[in-house]
């Protein structure tokens, strides 16, 4: 009865200062508890997140951590009352009930994981800028979570000289939205920058760190749940415990550490993809096949076909398999 949860968390929406709403089950606004910041009134630090099957509070300022209902008994007493009714009405007390069990070998129920921030100064963070910026704009059409990961810079160039000694050719004053990848420690090893506007080179990643991997994430991941390793970096933000491989030179035994699925791009007509998969699948690795009735080209492309972040985890959980059975649906995949 999770809707229950999610139409409280709407009601009381109003009350809240710079309430949204970021993924399908997660809502960020000021902390009405704490007041969050006195002197930046554009923080918000609080967030609703669903465990299990009940959504719960949590404020990254002053600590706050509670169920949805005693967050509602403390802000809004009439409503937790109505609330308390409601989850009686439908069988349940308000109080956390049990997660049951499931034999699915590829159910996906992520549990939050609230890591602290990596703080560099790559430029202006997306949100900061204004709603009509070419960056912001190119950045919220394509419904990209942006939350404090994304920056934007005027001269991309002057921000990798800050952060490595080595000399790339790259061109003055090119604007960019800056991606930048940090290892589990939060230090920097790589920095992607993402073109606005023309360009011959749409993507550039520069790394920081030679002997680290190039995999964008580490410092969000939770290595002891099911981790999804997606081919880009913007689409593992629309993911739970997703990770990126930023190019094709990533070596897959970084990944036998930890239990995965491979979700790659739907291009069954790109060798370099598909000789990926077949490497991934050698290794007995998980791995995701697109439906042949979704014609999206991945994770971002899905989005914005209407498809939601939970739906997407759903599809991936029914089309996950490893070993013979994915040698021999590739084979019939890349004919597609």
């Amino acid at each position: 009865m999770i809707h229950i949860d999610k139409i409280y968390i709407n009601q009381l929406s109003h009350q809240l200062e710079r309430f949204t709403q970021k993924k399908d089950n997660l809502y960020n606004c000021r902390c009405p508890l704490c007041g969050d910041s006195k002197t930046k009134a554009w923080k918000a630090r609080g967030f609703f997140y669903q465990k299990g099957n009940q959504f719960n509070y949590m404020c990254h300022n002053c600590g706050a951590s509670m169920t949805l209902y005693s967050f509602l008994e403390q802000v809004s007493p009439k409503l937790s009352k109505e609330y308390k009714i409601e989850k009686w009405k439908s069988g349940q007390t308000g109080r956390p009930t049990p997660v049951k069990e499931t034999d699915n070998k590829y159910n996906f129920d992520f549990k939050p994981k609230f890591k602290r921030r990596c703080s560099f100064d790559f430029g202006t963070k997306i949100s900061d800028l204004g709603v009509d910026h070419p960056a912001r704009v190119y950045v919220e059409e394509r419904k990209i979570p942006h939350d404090g990961l994304l920056f934007y810079t005027d001269d991309f160039k002057s921000v990798v000289e800050k952060l490595t000694k080595d000399r790339y050719k790259l061109i003055e004053n090119d604007k960019r939205i800056v991606i930048p990848f940090y290892d589990d420690n939060c230090n920097i090893i790589a920095l992607q920058g993402r073109s606005i506007g023309e360009s011959n080179m749409r993507y550039i990643t520069i790394k920081i760190d030679e002997d680290a991997p190039k995999i964008y994430g580490l410092e969000r991941l939770n290595a002891e749940q099911k981790t999804l390793v997606v081919e880009g970096p913007i689409d593992s933000l629309f993911l739970e415990n997703s990770i990126a491989m930023a190019g094709s030179d990533i070596d897959v035994d970084y990944f036998k550490e930890l239990d995965v699925v491979f979700v790659f791009d739907n291009e069954p007509r790109n060798k370099q993809i598909v000789d990926r998969m077949e490497k991934v699948i050698s290794q007995n690795f998980d791995i995701f096949f697109w439906p042949k009735n979704i014609k999206t080209k991945d994770i971002n492309d899905a989005i914005l076909s209407g498809i939601d972040s939970s739906e997407i985890l759903d599809i991936i959980s029914k089309n996950t398999t490893s070993g013979l059975n994915a040698k021999l649906i590739l084979s019939s995949w890349r004919k597609c």
